[in-house]
């Protein structure tokens, strides 16, 4: 049954890709060619670092799928930083084929396994966002909620670290939208994202966005004594480039426990 179930919904994203993204400009309307051309802006920078995602098969594979997502879902179309949920996605379904993903060249994979890849990430993709489309949304009220909850919680389990953020006058949403936005995927390398976002899914529920916001406060704390120590400008710009990005997998194993 799951065999038949993967075949029947990898054969309905590849028939859609015909029906919604191999369409000439002329019959496009106007809002589909701007959410195309948004797309194609954000594309060079996503991991603009790692250069298995610039890739020209990965590349057109994740417009595709960012494009018809958007399509199917207008409440809330395509938004900045979508492209970058998809990076661990393709790590995941990549790895059954290549035993290092991020240094896999592509072209050397049958297209029938590329097209079976896209699929895949296409309805992991859709799953996952699913839990969080009101992030999405106008005025994003899943990522506002997120934002207040992470400081209601710093409120009360380090009334010290806020008080010093309101005195310095810190605005949560200064520092964490980006957090909430792209799920600490510019905070965190590949492989330790991919370890967080494990956790995510094990929870029952609301684990990318409950669970999420107390992996937030676990960061805040970790380094709450360097924070208390800088005044606006200081923690803002710390804030904003962590000391992370080189972590490896079991660098997250700490703050996975304290959340």
């Amino acid at each position: 049954r799951r065999e038949s179930a993967i075949i029947r919904k990898r054969k309905e994203f590849q028939d859609s890709i015909p029906v919604y993204y191999n369409v000439s400009e002329a019959d496009r309307t106007t809002q589909e060619g701007e959410l195309l051309r948004q797309i194609l802006v954000d594309m060079p920078r996503t991991c603009p670092n790692t250069p298995f995602f610039h890739q020209v098969p990965i590349q057109r594979a994740m417009e595709r799928i960012l494009y018809i997502w958007a399509i199917r879902h207008p409440a809330s179309g395509y938004v900045q930083g979508m492209s970058d949920l998809l990076t661990p996605l393709f790590v995941v379904c990549v790895q059954p084929f290549a035993a290092d993903p991020l240094r896999c060249d592509v072209a050397s994979l049958d297209a029938a396994v590329l097209a079976d890849i896209e699929a895949d990430v296409y309805w992991c993709f859709s799953k996952l966002l699913d839990n969080i489309q009101d992030h999405y949304t106008f005025s994003q009220p899943g990522l506002q909620r997120m934002v207040l909850r992470l400081e209601d919680l710093v409120h009360r389990l380090d009334s010290e670290l806020h008080k010093h953020f309101m005195t310095e006058g810190i605005q949560y949403m200064q520092f964490s939208f980006r957090w909430m936005n792209c799920l600490l995927l510019r905070e965190l390398p590949l492989r330790a994202i991919m370890r967080v976002w494990d956790t995510y899914l094990s929870e029952e529920e609301g684990g990318f966005e409950n669970f999420h916001v107390y992996v937030s406060v676990v960061f805040l704390k970790t380094y709450r004594d360097k924070l208390l120590s800088m005044q606006f400008q200081e923690i803002l710009m710390f804030l904003q480039d962590l000391p992370t990005v080189d972590w490896a997998e079991d660098a997250v194993e700490p703050i996975l426990s304290q959340a």
